[in-house]
């Protein structure tokens, strides 16, 4: 039978450690997980295993497999990894089947701590996939789509659910294409239907589904009956008198990516969200980050690392220092050399957004950043003083000046 060849699995990699920090990054935040500890007594139960279904093909994306799609900087599958290990996710197995030795190579080359098991039988549809990762998995399982871009939150929330079926919906979506995303109709916390092509619905399906391993007989049962797709399984699941309760993630980030036009709304939310920062003043937010973002996307799409932004902000930033020192011949130049600061203070945001929209963040990136910071206020701070005369006030309120700016983190 069709279903059982979708049954044969050829573990392929499995590493211990993922590198989401890839060359150069530059972000000084790190946040980590938080252990919840059951209380004492309480027996332990086994963490949920992460099954991602990356077996498709890209066709409409232009690329072969949608797993190795890249979106702002970095692959379909890193960011799926990456969402469900800071959701607390470590065990994560990954259906492959299209160009599934070129995933491969990328699972080997980044280090990511994941499971490949392979479905032959990938053309059938997707609940092919589902059936190989959820049997790999063997207990309760979260299933994703590869080319569901999501925030870890999403994930957090899912897994709250005690339910033996649940599935993300949103409904307030505002990413997605809705003339492409699968319809829900929600009924108090539970689905009724699912449907790509209902009437008569109040949410979108968002890609995430906590499952008990029971789901799994269920989907080979929807195989055997001609029902193909991961929809055509939810469906028998209720047909079966099985519930799926709702989790409703309206409000968090989570979009798909199945066209072009899909992959560049992405960035655009993508580098939205790495451009918010808690620490950001009032004209960084409301003047500098407007500025920054389209540069950050640009330089993404471009296939630019952060590196570049870091390049720029520090080559703007020695400029505006020349031009402000020259002020003591000719006042324009003063004049030019302030605008040019301000530029290069818009700049300066950009490396650090494209390293938190792309996974590129490291210490070492934040550190060089950092230092090539202080090195530039002191180059405006020494030019100001040459602006203004090289009297003993002059130097008296230089010292003070890149006094206070090396002080500043």
């Amino acid at each position: 039978m069709v279903y059982a060849h979708a049954c044969r699995m050829i573990e392929l990699d499995r590493g211990r450690r993922l590198e989401t920090e890839r060359s150069g990054a530059w972000d000084r935040e790190e946040t980590l997980p938080t252990a919840v500890l059951p209380p004492l007594g309480a027996p332990e139960e086994e963490p949920p295993v992460a099954v991602v279904l990356a077996a498709g093909m890209g066709s409409r994306l232009g690329v072969g497999t949608k797993a190795l799609a890249e979106v702002a900087g970095a692959t379909l599958l890193e960011r799926a990894v990456a969402s469900l290990h800071a959701a607390g996710i470590e065990d994560v197995v990954v259906v492959v089947g299209y160009e599934k030795e070129r995933v491969a190579e990328l699972v080997r080359r980044r280090r990511l701590p994941v499971r490949l098991v392979e479905n032959d039988d990938f053309l059938l549809g997707n609940g092919s996939s589902a059936l190989v990762g959820a049997r790999a998995a063997g207990r309760r399982f979260l299933l994703v789509m590869v080319d569901h871009l999501f925030e870890p939150e999403c994930a957090r929330r899912v897994l709250q659910s005690a339910a033996p079926f649940a599935l993300a919906v949103d409904s307030r979506p505002g990413l997605c294409d809705l003339e492409e995303a699968t319809k829900v109709l929600v009924e108090g916390s539970r689905v009724v239907a699912v449907d790509r092509r209902l009437e008569h619905w109040n949410a979108v399906d968002a890609g995430l589904a906590l499952c008990s391993a029971e789901v799994a007989e269920v989907a080979a049962r929807a195989l055997q009956s001609g029902g193909q797709t991961w929809n055509a399984v939810k469906r028998r699941w209720l047909e079966e008198g099985g519930e799926i309760e709702a989790v409703d993630l309206a409000g968090l980030f989570w979009t798909d990516v199945d066209t072009p036009v899909d992959r560049r709304r992405a960035e655009r939310g993508l580098v939205a969200r790495a451009a918010t920062k808690a620490g950001d003043g009032p004209v960084a937010r409301y003047l500098n980050r407007r500025l920054s973002q389209p540069i950050s996307l640009l330089l993404l799409r471009a296939g630019a690392t952060p590196w570049v932004g870091t390049a720029l902000a520090f080559v703007f930033g020695l400029a505006a220092a020349i031009l402000v020192g020259l002020g003591s011949l000719w006042t324009g130049a003063l004049i030019a050399g302030g605008l040019l600061v301000q530029v290069a203070s818009v700049v300066d945001g950009v490396d650090g957004e494209m390293a938190r929209a792309s996974l590129r963040r490291s210490q070492t990136g934040a550190f060089i950043d950092s230092l090539l910071d202080r090195a530039v206020d002191a180059a405006v701070v020494a030019a100001l003083a040459v602006a203004a005369g090289l009297d003993q006030a002059t130097w008296a309120l230089m010292a003070a000046a890149l006094f206070g700016s090396l002080m500043t983190p």
